[in-house]
């Protein structure tokens, strides 16, 4: 099966409007980033703070599949970032929702599906990732659609060290260009995640999805009954490209598309992306990602080294000097002031 993308933002008609077999972006903007504080707050989440350069991680997603107009889900708090974004890239979204409270992705990728035609192919990805290879990444997508009118399809990632950072997929037997699910581990111990990186079986759990509105809506209608309706009772009346989920939005439980759906469904299937995906998730994926000097260090804004290695070392108001330490991350913002050794990074969210 092919799928078309939209060719002119300015040719997209009314959801539900539409010719079938439109592939749409989901951005789903709705995280806190609590694992890069003080970069990341809860006024200006990691993805739209300029972690890597002149582009927000927002803006890169917002660019991934165009010129295809996407969905954006995002906070109420946060609409302006998205406009500013928006024009920034030259991107009207298709449509905006604005969630009251953040309710994970299961019920933002429901508003999305019944705001879209029931055939539409969703691309549903977080907005904090990024992606070395963009022309691979439409490759795998462009894979993932033609599986997407009866299976949930994911991308999993093979792993080049035991990250406990991410879940892990159990890849099954291959059907035409994916494989089928065997099963998920969440986030396991350094142990754990040393056999599963080296085994050849299993892959990082990117946390994008592929699938068509109505197989997502009836899955979920499936496993988490009653969900759809909450969400569809919560959704508002489009306003200027804005639709805004009212209060009982609230109420809808809160969990991940993973959790809610993968973990259960016979339908999920996984295709490999080897496109230097990562989700910054922590110091080390942020460093591991920019610009090094010799020394293996990252440094950005006015600060000054002496005998430092391997460390990720910002200021952002005024001067930083670190001397005689590896491996360390060191932040300085207007609010806050983070010293914590590298391999203690994931446990940045719980100090706060």
């Amino acid at each position: 099966m092919r799928v078309r993308v939209d060719q002119r933002v300015t040719d997209l008609p009314k959801p539900g409007r539409y010719p079938r077999q439109v592939l749409r972006p989901v951005i789903l903007s709705g995280g806190a980033g609590t694992r890069l504080w003080p970069l990341s707050t809860p006024e200006t989440p990691k993805q739209f703070t300029h972690l890597l350069g002149d582009r927000s991680l927002f803006a890169m997603t917002l660019a991934r599949l165009a010129p295809t107009a996407p969905v954006v889900v995002t906070g109420e708090a946060h609409l302006h970032l998205v406009a500013e974004a928006a024009r920034t890239e030259g991107i009207v979204p298709h449509l905006v929702i604005a969630e009251p409270v953040p309710r994970n992705t299961t019920p933002a990728a429901v508003a999305a599906a019944l705001l879209s035609d029931p055939a539409d192919i969703l691309v549903i990805l977080p907005s904090d990732h990024i992606i070395a290879d963009e022309d691979g990444f439409r490759s795998a997508v462009e894979v993932a659609a033609a599986h997407a009118g009866e299976a949930i399809v994911t991308f999993g990632v093979r792993p080049d060290r035991p990250e406990t950072g991410y879940g892990y997929i159990e890849v099954g037997p291959a059907v035409d260009g994916a494989h089928r699910i065997v099963g998920f581990a969440e986030k396991p111990s350094v142990e754990v995640a040393r056999t599963l990186a080296s085994d050849g079986k299993h892959l990082w759990n990117s946390g994008m999805f592929v699938v068509a509105a109505s197989l997502l809506l009836d899955e979920v209608r499936r496993y988490h009954p009653g969900m759809v309706e909450g969400v569809e009772s919560a959704l508002g009346e489009e306003v200027d490209g804005v639709v805004r989920l009212v209060p009982r939005f609230e109420t809808v439980e809160s969990i991940s598309i993973d959790h809610a759906i993968m973990e259960k469904t016979e339908r999920g299937r996984v295709v490999h992306l080897d496109v230097g995906w990562d989700d910054l998730g922590s110091y080390r994926s942020l460093l591991e990602a920019s610009a090094l000097d010799p020394s293996g260090n990252h440094t950005h804004g006015d600060v000054v080294l002496s005998g430092v290695t391997g460390s990720y070392v910002r200021a952002t108001t005024r001067r930083v000097v670190v001397a005689g330490m590896s491996d360390v991350v060191v932040v300085e913002t207007p609010d806050a002031v983070l010293v914590i050794p590298l391999d203690r990074a994931q446990d940045v969210r719980d100090l706060q």
